[in-house]
């Protein structure tokens, strides 16, 4: 058994994790919100962790952070390194969260593996990298799993803000040059709880770790699945997905390879289109509840 703590309960992936670890009870979790990681000073961080003492950590806040604003603060970085410094000082595994935008998507190099050095040169994908240098600037007790782009009926994933606009009527440019391999909330919240099962099992693997699914999409045909899905809840005489024509969009690739988290902790990749209509579905009766 693992005594986990996790930083952005809150999430999208968080309340994936916390349903799915509630379910199998193999884990004993607690949970801060988004907004109670968000510590002012450093003392209070070392605080709050020494108190709980969990054996492992589990850091949800940045692509939740991403998710409602296009950049990071120092202040976000900053608590990264307060985290991994209280990790390494109290012996706790430090589970960061990351993602597919610190590679530049050049397609030759897709798909993606742990030994590729991040070489996006955006300002977004400095910044991610930043905060991943955090984690190992602080503690080698660490593992930085990179996780494909996350969609889930809930926060604010590209699926939510997609069938927001198609429930306007919108009509969509997405590029179809642009390729990920997306995966759910759900199955991002399987995948961490299978990396658990094994570290309570005594696995020693640290490092870095990505996953995605085992599909490979562009936006355009990510979209054309939503709308598809949609179709069963809406009314669909308008809106819908038009390929791009926006000559000035770079294609590329962000696509993940999963070969090393399967060869290390058994976790197999799964397909996003099989778990895309039950999260539309989730979606629409929230709509309905809060109507």
């Amino acid at each position: 058994m693992v005594k986990l703590l996790v930083l952005g309960g809150d999430t999208p992936l968080g309340v994936a994790v916390l349903r799915m670890l509630n379910h199998q009870q193999r884990h004993q979790v607690q949970a801060l919100s988004l907004a109670d990681s968000a510590f002012k000073r450093e003392r209070a961080a070392k605080k709050v962790i020494k108190r709980l003492q969990p054996d492992a950590l589990l850091d949800l806040r940045l692509d939740a952070i991403l998710s409602n604003r296009d950049h990071l603060h120092d202040i976000d970085i900053e608590r990264t390194r307060w985290f991994g410094k209280a990790c390494a000082r109290n012996d706790i595994i430090y589970l960061f969260q990351s993602c597919a935008w610190v590679f530049s998507g050049a397609e030759a190099s897709a798909p993606w593996r742990e030994v590729d050095a991040p070489d996006g040169a955006g300002a977004l994908s400095t910044m991610i990298q930043a905060s991943e240098r955090a984690v190992t600037a602080m503690t080698a007790n660490a593992l930085t799993l990179r996780l494909a782009p996350i969609y889930s009926s809930a926060g604010g994933t590209l699926l939510v803000k997609l069938l927001h606009r198609f429930s306007r009527g919108e009509r969509i440019a997405m590029s179809d040059a642009q390729y990920f391999n997306p995966i759910s909330a759900d199955d991002g919240g399987r995948v961490i709880a299978g990396v658990l099962d094994q570290l309570s099992c005594g696995a020693q693997s640290r490092g870095v770790f990505h996953y995605g699914s085992n599909e490979r999409s562009s936006y355009y045909e990510f979209g054309e699945a939503v709308f598809a899905a949609a179709s069963q809840f809406m009314n669909v005489s308008s809106g819908g997905v038009v390929r791009s024509s926006d000559a000035s969009q770079a294609s590329g690739d962000w696509c993940l390879s999963s070969d090393r988290i399967f060869e290390c902790f058994g976790i197999h990749q799964a397909p996003w289109r099989r778990m895309l209509a039950p999260a539309v579905q989730a979606f629409f009766q929230q709509q309905g509840a809060n109507q």
